[in-house]
């Protein structure tokens, strides 16, 4: 398939939200500098993002926003979900890019992260079940590699 088809077949496939982008730092409950790049996931009978939203120092942790059909009355959370432990060296800096994945066999939510501390950039992993608690796990990939 030549470049031209394949862009075809793409805008075939995909269609951009007309009210893009669905959240800003203006729909936070407090303050924020920026919001970006969310992991999302069906929970509950909608929709579920984890979003990483940077404070005004720069970092960033991960704040969940629910909405029934995953376009519209987005509620956002008033605190984070997922902040950067004191105690966890390689959360200092924040976390950032949030994918979810729902585990059938486990019947709970794996969350991969990036951490960032002055050792540089990793994956971490999370796991949920209701996206009230987590359980940290921990680095799954070696520092300098965010590839997950």
């Amino acid at each position: 398939m030549d470049n031209q088809a394949s862009l075809k077949a793409q805008r075939s496939l995909f269609h951009r939200y007309e009210k893009n982008p669905i959240l800003s730092p203006d729909d936070w409950p407090y303050v924020a500098n920026a919001t970006f790049n969310p992991g999302a996931a069906a929970f509950s009978g909608g929709t579920i993002l984890l979003v990483r939203v940077e404070d005004m120092r720069g970092f960033s942790h991960l704040t969940i926003a629910r909405s029934a059909d995953g376009k519209t009355d987005w509620r956002v959370d008033e605190h984070p979900a997922l902040k950067p432990e004191a105690e966890s060296h390689e959360e200092q800096w924040g976390l950032e890019d949030p994918r979810i994945v729902f585990l059938e066999e486990r019947e709970e939510y794996a969350i991969t992260y990036v951490s960032f501390s002055s050792s540089g950039p990793l994956v971490s992993r999370a796991l949920t079940q209701d996206f009230e608690s987590f359980r940290r796990v921990g680095p799954i990939m070696p520092h300098e590699d965010k590839d997950a």
